[in-house]
């Protein structure tokens, strides 16, 4: 982990400063284009939640509404008026209080121009609870190419997203599909069936094959609304972009476009500075060509979280610029590694992806402008946190080529969700808590799957190969055992923690001859 300094800011009021925003952003101009159009409409009151603005429903003023790029405050009669080029959107910018006041799918009811002349769009918005305390499910790349794989997310993380009525928000974030852009509207009429309210990010599996950018995601969006937009939740202000910087009909890089720049810069200048500001992307930022620039729009705000997908691995990642500093959450993928791998007993693949997590997600508790996260295997009890692998028990380790080498007596611990950051201790039989030691090895679990492919052991028939590499985990930590667990039946406990809100513990038996 390598920080930056951090410059201590002054804070304005929040009324203060949306008095001079009010200002500015109504004597906002925008120059005209051959390709914009302009739009007017309005943010109201939708009192019977109907969809439609009836006469006796009120506007609602000093609502954010953008195009994403700039943003405007409605009037006193909740209108607003804005410049809207094709392949761009028009949406609120919801304060914690509003919601839309229909379907669960928040941004699918965000309005994309892909031709002029297809109307000024209205937003009806209901009242809602303020939730100082909230929780968020971060969902990385379900990637279904196919109705069987449609059907294996249906079966196993539908039910827990389904279950949580505890969760205010889903975030699922890109890579929606593999490449089968059919299946997004598929997607979403699940999605609508959740009881929390939804919001997607887009992710380079989600594009059309177009080679102009904006064109490439015309099917995302027609499904899902805009892939540039913010709202707020509590104390949280979630800004979601579109970072797939499209090369051509296929190939792309992680990249912000200028609009999605000005966009940040507009949106920023409405949150009050106590307010956590959270990213969220497809493409980790940490991997983001001109991220500084995004960061240094973010100057003066402290501490930013970023939840980002693509990886198909559990990451963290800390970097930042003076006034910033980012702690950015590789959130994994509930497909895990594509679908792949041997089937589990309901025929699903188990998928495991590098590093040794299996396939997850991961919940985020918001108590004002603070969090804590943990890792949700899916399939997987809720305190299932970890693997625990003691060595010179299961005689299967002594064949396996990556672990030649490795002591008898210790206790393996992949920390699911782990980082440098992140202290780990142990305890046999209830005795001291010891340090357990940060460890550059492959994942114990990884390594048997690796092995039973170069044996041609996987797959099996009917699966397809889950490609393991040798590659270190960045989770794992090493515990070696005392004599006194040596033989006989024991316990392990195992705690861990770090200062940006993770925490996990676990604990399992041992037994030696």
């Amino acid at each position: 982990m390598w920080l930056l300094p951090i410059v201590e800011t002054k804070c304005i009021s929040s009324s203060m400063s949306r008095i001079f925003l009010l200002v500015l952003f109504l004597g906002l101009s925008i120059a005209p284009s051959e390709a914009q159009q302009t739009i007017e409409g309005y943010v109201y009151s939708d009192v019977n939640r109907n969809g439609r603005r009836d006469r006796q429903e009120a506007g609602i003023a000093g609502i954010p509404v953008s195009n994403g790029k700039d943003v405007v405050l409605t009037n006193d009669k909740g209108k607003y008026k804005l410049r809207l080029a094709e392949g761009f959107s028009v949406f609120p910018i919801l304060p914690s209080d509003y919601t839309l006041s229909t379907g669960k799918v928040v941004n699918s009811h965000f309005r994309v121009s892909f031709k002029k002349g297809e109307g000024s769009p209205d937003f009806g918005l209901r009242r809602k609870a303020v939730k100082q305390q909230f929780r968020l499910n971060a969902i990385g790349d379900v990637q279904v190419g196919n109705y069987q794989e449609l059907d294996y997310a249906a079966k196993t993380l539908w039910p827990e997203l389904l279950n949580t009525d505890s969760t205010d928000v889903n975030l699922f974030l890109g890579d929606l599909v593999n490449n089968n852009l059919s299946l997004h509207s598929k997607l979403k009429e699940m999605m609508e069936l959740l009881p929390s309210q939804t919001w997607t990010v887009i992710g380079n599996h989600d594009r059309d094959a177009d080679s102009i950018r904006r064109g490439q995601t015309k099917t995302y969006s027609t499904i899902f609304g805009s892939d540039v937009y913010a709202f707020n939740e509590g104390k949280v202000h979630f800004i979601v972009l579109n970072n797939v910087y499209g090369d051509g009909a296929k190939g792309y890089h992680g990249e912000l476009p200028e609009e999605a720049l000005e966009f940040v810069k507009n949106d920023i200048r409405l949150v009050p500075q106590d307010y956590l500001i959270c990213l969220s992307m497809h493409i980790p930022l940490a991997m983001t060509k001109n991220r500084n620039a995004l960061l240094d729009i973010l100057k003066d705000r402290k501490e930013v979280l970023a939840i980002t997908g693509h990886l198909h691995r559990v990451m963290r990642f800390f970097y930042g610029r003076p006034g910033v500093h980012v702690h950015e959450l590789g959130a994994g993928a509930t497909c895990g590694f594509w679908w792949v791998g041997e089937k589990d007993w309901e025929g699903v693949p188990t998928a495991l992806q590098q590093g040794g997590t299996p396939r997850n997600y991961f919940v985020l508790d918001f108590t004002g402008n603070s969090y804590s996260l943990r890792c949700k295997g899916v399939g997987l009890d809720a305190h299932r946190q970890m693997s625990i692998h003691v060595t010179g028990i299961d005689t299967l380790d002594t064949h396996l080529r990556d672990m030649e080498g490795t002591a008898p007596y210790q206790a393996l611990l992949t920390i699911w969700g782990g980082c440098d950051s992140t202290e780990v201790k142990c305890r046999v039989d209830g005795g001291a808590w010891m340090m357990a030691r940060k460890t550059d090895a492959i994942d114990p679990n990884v390594a048997r799957m690796r092995e039973m492919n170069l044996q041609k052991v996987y797959p099996t028939r009917y699966n397809r190969v889950n490609p393991m590499r040798r590659t270190p985990s960045p989770q794992l930590w090493t515990f070696p055992l005392p004599e006194s667990a040596r033989s006989g039946a024991h316990r392990i406990e195992v705690q861990a923690s770090d200062g940006y809100g993770f925490r996990a513990s676990g604990q399992r038996v041992f037994v030696y001859e």
